[in-house]
């Protein structure tokens, strides 16, 4: 079991590594092709902290275990907002832009609904509605850039990025990066992504078994949390370096990529079955996030405090006991 236990982490490592590896290459390929940054960082970056948890339902579909794939999908997007939304406000208030109240927290709401309909209209998610996610997300990050791009255009004019830029905020001073290493990067974040789910989810259906757990509550807990660290990661060195503004928007558009596109994709390759055990973590995903709009106009307006992060992280350790003892 101790090697089991070694096995997971080190696959949850890799999902790390192989994530930020590959959004590292891509965003210099994409400053390289003239990419503007924001859009870059609305696109890549989006679909890049949702890598791990794409990757691991893949895997999980393909293997067989299609309930630890939508256990890490539900899971994930209530530790992102209970979770890492809570810790970050504990150690900093977060802010709450008009981008996020009025378009980012109604789409992940939306992509809720649309998930409960698909999967409680026949129990299982088809290759047409697998594509109706895929398409849904690829509109909701078409619109995610354009506007950016226009807000980015009233802010600055000169919002693009020379390589010679980019070199300098990502690397190391004495390290000159050019295209082939960018490339090898990418190939090496998509390596560590496969050998990282591979051992993950490996590692959690031997530990099922071992302790009599079902699938749907280790993808649930384990993986879920597992597959979050870069959001987490990310939100929480946002609010210590006094950034957390930033937390709200990364949680939301990680919460929205994973019910449409980490969905979509293995659903696509083959129907994925649905359990309506399932409604009740959707139904907590969309009352919390209702509850974080509400954020806006309760207490001090358009900001999530202290307070209401310790709650968020009191009601996920609630869930997490929750979810044990059934």
């Amino acid at each position: 079991m101790l090697i089991t236990l070694i096995t997971l982490v080190l696959g949850f490592a890799l999902l790390v590594f192989g994530a930020n590896f590959l959004v590292d290459g891509a965003c210099r390929l994409a400053a390289r092709l003239g990419v503007p940054d924001r859009v870059a960082g609305l696109t890549i970056v989006a679909i890049g902290t949702s890598l791990p948890e794409l990757v691991v339902s893949v895997t999980s579909g393909a293997n067989g275990h299609a309930s630890m794939a939508l256990g890490n999908v539900v899971g994930s997007c209530i530790a992102n907002l209970l979770l890492i939304l809570g810790a970050a406000a504990v150690i900093a208030p977060i802010k709450l832009s008009k981008q996020t109240i009025r378009f980012e927290i109604p789409a992940s709401i939306g992509a809720c609904l649309l998930l409960a309909l698909f999967g409680n209209t026949g129990d299982v998610i088809t290759r047409f509605e697998g594509g109706i996610l895929l398409v849904a997300f690829a509109a909701f990050i078409v619109r995610a850039a354009i506007v950016g791009l226009r807000e980015g255009s009233n802010e600055d004019n000169s919002e693009d990025k020379t390589v010679e830029e980019i070199d300098k905020n990502f690397s190391e001073p004495y390290l000159v990066r050019g295209p082939v290493t960018d490339c090898f990067f990418v190939i090496a974040g998509i390596v560590l992504l496969k050998v990282g789910a591979d051992l993950a989810v490996n590692s959690s259906v031997s530990i099922a078994d071992a302790f009599g757990v079902s699938e749907r509550i280790i993808g649930m807990t384990v993986v879920a949390l597992g597959t979050s660290l870069p959001e987490l990661v990310t939100s929480v060195v946002a609010a210590l370096r006094g950034n957390s503004d930033i937390s709200v928007g990364n949680v939301t558009g990680s919460n929205v990529a994973n019910l449409l596109l980490v969905i979509g994709m293995p659903a696509l390759l083959s129907p994925i079955a649905f359990s309506t055990s399932y409604n009740i973590d959707i139904i907590l995903v969309i009352i919390c996030s209702l509850v974080l709009m509400s954020f806006a106009f309760i207490g001090k307006r358009n900001q999530m405090g202290r307070l209401q992060g310790l709650i968020f992280l009191g009601v996920y350790i609630l869930y997490i006991g929750f979810s044990v003892a059934m």
